[in-house]
């Protein structure tokens, strides 16, 4: 996958998309968002394979786009 289409639940990441909200649901949540690791965060940027996401805590951790949804 490279930069130009990176995806979170099919749909492809656009500049307009740095700031937007997504939730982080690791996969040993196995989808459960009430999990005690689901996290939200902000969309900081992206590469050809992670999304880098702002959790609040200073750093923006790289995270695989298949562990994202949107909100």
């Amino acid at each position: 996958m490279n930069k130009s289409n990176m995806k979170i639940q099919g749909k492809v990441l656009r500049e307009s998309d740095i700031g937007s909200k997504v939730t982080y649901v690791p996969h040993h949540a196995h989808g459960n968002a009430c999990h005690v690791d689901v996290e939200g965060g902000t969309i900081s940027s992206w590469g050809d394979s992670f999304v880098f996401v702002n959790f609040g805590g200073g750093t923006n951790p790289a995270v695989t786009p298949d562990q994202l949804v949107w909100g």
